[in-house]
């Protein structure tokens, strides 16, 4: 990203309205999993950077959802209610992620493409996006259009999502592959390749552990919740999500963070968001969780905006969470492993 760009976003807060700015905090958290401004009727009306500087976000992975043209909530949960076409979910990442990037530049937002734009966003405290993608769905099987969606900014993917596709099974259909294909494990190896930081929410536990293998560098599971059962895809949609604790444990014994959601009908409040991840800094180690809080994904929610992540920090330090144990939770535990990632 050229250096203008991040003048511009920095300049930018000056033209938000007064009132605006009063509220905004120091930049200073990063979230894992958003879908911020994406669904919705007045999400085209939405300021993303407001947002984003209401509640200290510094950093938001904001994914595309590479299913989504086939896929919607049904009894139980979202699941696959047609096949795609052949080329269907290729064309629409290839025209959506351009637009994506468009609306980010309109609202001043700076974008980490590489290692040196993260480590600018972090010297500059800008807001910036992580352009990543729910799901690499958008292949179809062709590795060589990994190498593309890297070309136009996808920096963090989520190798599978809601509908069990070349790259392998996901947690909540029956396993179909062991865990992931020849192919999906060609685009775990391609990742560490290309610079893109693996994400392995929604995949099955084989498909985890055999993805831990490959991998070379720290992944994450951007957004759920820590299991203390074996979860199964013949379970309600939440609890099938569960990561198994043994799994996770796995995950930041090879240096990567799992990340809580904030999901309504899991958590009644953000105090019980707080407790569950509090109780997973215990078990993996504070340096290992952090917040996808799937802000704008869910049905129901206990973080409707930014200002509840700023609260969940307010609630996780009054509980005894302090210094670099808050600070790594609360987002620079993702920014050391999207670093590890981008680094060359």
């Amino acid at each position: 990203m050229h250096r203008r760009h991040f003048i511009g976003a920095a300049g930018a807060l000056a033209l938000l309205p007064r009132a605006l700015r009063a509220q905004a905090r120091p930049l200073r958290y990063a979230d894992m999993h958003s879908h911020i401004a994406m669904w919705g009727k007045d999400a085209a009306k939405e300021n993303i950077r407001a947002g984003m500087e209401q509640g200290g976000m510094l950093l938001v992975a904001r994914k595309y959802v590479a299913d989504g043209q086939v896929i919607r909530l049904m009894a139980g949960g979202y699941g696959v209610h047609r096949a795609a076409a052949p080329g269907e979910l290729a064309a629409n990442f290839d025209k959506n992620v351009p637009l994506m990037r468009a609306r980010h530049r309109r609202e001043g937002l700076a974008e980490v493409l590489s290692a040196a734009d993260l480590e600018r966003v972090l010297k500059e405290r800008v807001p910036a996006i992580v352009m990543s993608s729910e799901g690499a769905d958008f292949l179809e099987g062709n590795l060589k259009r990994l190498e593309a969606a890297r070309s136009l900014g996808i920096v963090h993917l989520q190798i599978v999502h809601y509908r069990v596709s070349e790259v392998g099974d996901i947690c909540t259909e029956r396993a179909l592959h062991g865990g992931l294909t020849a192919f999906g494990k060609q685009v775990v190896a391609a990742c560490n390749r290309l610079g893109i930081l693996i994400d392995v929410a929604h995949a099955t536990s084989a498909g985890i552990e055999q993805a831990l293998d490959i991998s070379a560098k720290p992944l994450i599971s951007s957004h759920g919740f820590v299991a203390d059962y074996q979860p199964t895809y013949t379970m309600d949609g939440a609890r099938a999500r569960g990561l198994h604790l043994p799994v996770a444990k796995k995950i930041a014994a090879r240096g990567g963070v799992v990340g809580f959601w904030a999901l309504g009908q899991q958590f009644r409040s953000l105090g019980g968001m707080a407790d569950a991840v509090i109780d997973a800094a215990g078990k993996l180690g504070a340096a290992h969780v952090g917040i996808g809080s799937d802000l704008a994904g869910m049905p129901t929610t206990v973080m409707r905006t930014y200002a509840e992540f700023a609260e969940l920090g307010e609630i996780l330090a009054k509980r005894g969470v302090k210094g670099e144990d808050l600070e790594g939770i609360l987002g620079m535990n993702y920014v050391r492993v999207l670093r590890q990632a981008l680094a060359a």
